[in-house]
């Protein structure tokens, strides 16, 4: 198994609980969010038939759940008619050189008042995903998770969260305020982290998703693919063609 695999499994067991549900589906569940997505999702490790699909349809209707998502390690060769996209895990390998990295020495790091993180996300989630979904997930996280802040002229420009497990960092939910952007407040944040983590003697990784801008920015500082991981969602279920 890819080593990140497994400790991304290690990481969706802390808000998921998962169970067969069919052949080729693994169910997970988080009752305590049970709007977000990635929490409640049907993990595949093969092509499901249409009618496990049906099955899985049938289940989210008796939970009152409007949407279906599917993620797995290999692309489907049907998708029933749901939307696709992939996330790329991207590793820095160890001994990788920090010094090329621009960082702003004006920036600081710590941890970041709750109170400021939340409003931090609100702003950029908030429209996205609504005021009452990001609180909730932002509190979700944070029970578990550790936050590190970036700090620039006393605000809180940019934040990330960390979950470390045998010998391997992920960061993950990075996220720097638009009138702090272009200035390297991100690479300041992460060359932190990276330093200690070599320091530690770890790994590094991220997850890259299709729309996140900054991956040809991860590349250039020297982050690997390895790995992909397939996602389908759908969230009119009228929508799904399963014959």
């Amino acid at each position: 198994m890819i080593p990140t695999r497994k400790i991304d499994e290690q990481f969706s067991a802390l808000f998921s609980a998962s169970r067969p549900f069919s052949e080729h589906l693994t169910k997970r569940e988080d009752d305590q969010l049970r709007d977000k997505y990635d929490h409640n999702a049907f993990f595949y490790s093969g092509q499901p038939s249409a009618e496990e699909l049906r099955r899985a349809l049938e289940y989210q209707k008796q939970r009152k759940d409007a949407f279906l998502k599917l993620e797995g390690y290999t692309p489907l060769e049907n998708a029933f008619g749901m939307e696709g996209e992939t996330t790329l895990t991207m590793v820095l390998p160890k001994g990788a050189r920090l010094d090329s990295w621009k960082t702003n020495p004006e920036v600081t790091i710590r941890t970041p008042d709750f109170a400021e993180l939340e409003q931090h996300e609100l702003r950029y989630y908030g429209p996205l995903y609504g005021e009452d979904f990001t609180v909730r997930n932002n509190r979700r996280l944070r029970e578990k998770l550790c936050y590190l802040g970036a700090y620039l002229k006393g605000q809180l420009a940019g934040s990330c969260y960390l979950y470390q497990a045998d010998g391997y960092t992920c960061m993950d939910s990075l996220l720097v305020g638009e009138a702090f952007r272009h200035q390297y407040v991100a690479t300041s944040l992460m060359k932190r982290i990276a330093e200690q983590v070599q320091k530690e003697g770890g790994t590094l990784y991220l997850h890259a998703d299709p729309e996140d801008t900054p991956k040809e920015m991860y590349a250039k500082m020297g982050f690997e693919i390895v790995d992909e991981v397939y996602e389908y969602l759908c969230t009119d279920l009228s929508s799904l063609k399963l014959g």
